[in-house]
């Protein structure tokens, strides 16, 4: 589990980087890929793959968290209402 959990965050990482080489002029050609230059259908390609990765890791890893904290905090205020 914690191996998928750092490969996803990595993948992102790596793709995020990969969004810059247009600056560095890498995929920078004034080729068009459809009706957008390539640069920018590289940027928007990656940028598509990361929404991807960000809500799996966030309905996979944060919202259990998330549920499991607010039940605790719920479970705890119960308790002291009870004293």
């Amino acid at each position: 589990m914690r191996k998928l959990h750092a490969l996803l965050i990595g993948l992102f990482f790596v793709c995020y980087a990969l969004t810059f080489l247009p600056n560095f002029g890498i995929f920078n050609n004034l080729a068009f890929v459809g009706f957008l230059p390539q640069s920018l259908a590289w940027v928007l390609l990656l940028n598509a793959i990361n929404t991807v990765i960000i809500f799996i890791v966030y309905f996979k890893f944060f919202k259990p968290f998330s549920e499991r904290a607010s039940k605790e905090f719920e479970d705890l205020e119960e308790g002291e209402g009870a004293k």
